[in-house]
């Protein structure tokens, strides 16, 4: 079967059936992760593989460039699967905060972005056709450009009706430069197993609600049309604009954060006082946190819309409302955006 068309000609094809020789549960209970996980979920699937075989790439014998990896590599999910491996609330069947999530997403140390890359592309010839992952032109002229800081890898995903598609795999090295810049401590990928392989639950909330973006007043009547009115943020002081924060799906995932987890101390804890420190150095990532979050306070009747119990809301909106007395006071009122507007904007609809 055909799944992609390269920029040079390069046709990339997967034989069907699909095929996998990993014995998932074994790589589940390696990795110490939670039995919770819905492994129906092709993504979560295909990131377990990923993490398995960085984790146990020497014992596996897994080669890259023909020569054996010696030393385990430690890439950290981040985005929905990571959410789904912390959060119970984000499995469980028919739950409201239980979405399909379709894209992988990955950060590792600068040092081993480049072998981790490859060791991706290497999973079909390890674990069968389920897990292949592969580079195209164009992807080889983005990860060129990017010094090593990023690379971006192709994988095969599925598309209603049970097809066949192609999505794309995103790997930050040190840092996750987005509308805020959130940067990775050494000690995260020295200890992957500490926070279920991903970046952890603090870092997990700060990705979800840096997002921001200025829409032009007159622009406003598209998120009506949209039926995301839901997303404009309390925020008056902008020349022009009005911001726009997080979309329903990553207000689901911090909503699972929330509702999973209580506020203090540990890896199973969202630790306030640690989110604090980080966003007492940069202001501006201060203010997008707080509007984000106060607007999941205020509008909690979206997803009591989507059949969450009230008392599940209640619970989200008391840990919010903890975080956000623990945030530091913003008073500067900007009337310029005060985010990176150098990163790519999703569409509305």
């Amino acid at each position: 079967m055909k799944l992609y068309e390269g920029s040079d000609g390069t046709i990339y094809e997967v034989a069907l059936p699909l095929t996998s020789t990993l014995d998932l549960p074994l790589a589940v209970s390696g990795l110490g992760l939670p039995d919770y996980i819905d492994l129906a979920n092709p993504a979560v699937r295909r990131a377990i593989a990923a993490l398995w075989a960085a984790q146990q790439a020497p014992s596996l014998g897994l080669k890259i460039g023909g020569k054996q990896l010696k030393k385990p590599l430690n890439p950290l999910l981040f985005g929905g699967v990571a959410v789904k491996l912390h959060c119970p609330s984000a499995n469980r069947l028919n739950h409201p905060l239980n979405r399909c999530v379709k894209d992988i997403d990955f950060a590792v140390p600068k040092s081993q972005g480049a072998l981790f890359t490859k060791l991706l592309t290497s999973l079909s010839e390890a674990f069968g056709s389920y897990h292949t992952f592969f580079i195209t032109p164009s992807d080889k002229m983005f990860n060129a450009l990017r010094g090593g800081r990023r690379y971006r890898v192709r994988s095969i995903c599925e598309t209603p009706g049970n097809g066949i598609g192609v999505s794309v795999v995103d790997i930050f090295c040190d840092e996750l430069p987005f509308r805020h810049t959130i940067k990775l401590g050494k000690d995260l990928f020295e200890s992957p197993g500490v926070h279920m392989y991903t970046i952890g639950l603090e870092n997990l909330l700060l990705s979800k609600c840096q997002f921001i973006f200025g829409l032009p007043h007159e622009k406003v009547a598209e998120l009506e049309t949209a039926d995301q009115c839901f997303r404009l943020l309390p925020y008056k002081h902008l020349r022009g604009l009005v911001a726009v924060g997080m979309e329903l799906k990553d207000m689901k995932d911090v909503a699972a954060l929330l509702l999973d987890h209580e506020v203090g101390k540990g890896p199973d804890h969202i630790d306030a006082e640690a989110v604090r420190r980080v966003l007492e150095k940069d202001k501006a990532f201060a203010l997008t946190v707080e509007l984000n979050l106060r607007n999941l306070v205020d509008r909690i009747d979206v997803l009591i819309r989507e059949g969450l119990s009230k008392s599940e809301a209640g619970k989200i909106i008391d840990t919010a409302n903890e975080l956000l007395k623990a945030l530091p006071q913003v008073d500067r009122r900007w009337d310029k955006p005060w985010w990176n507007l150098y990163v790519e904007t999703p569409k509305i609809v």
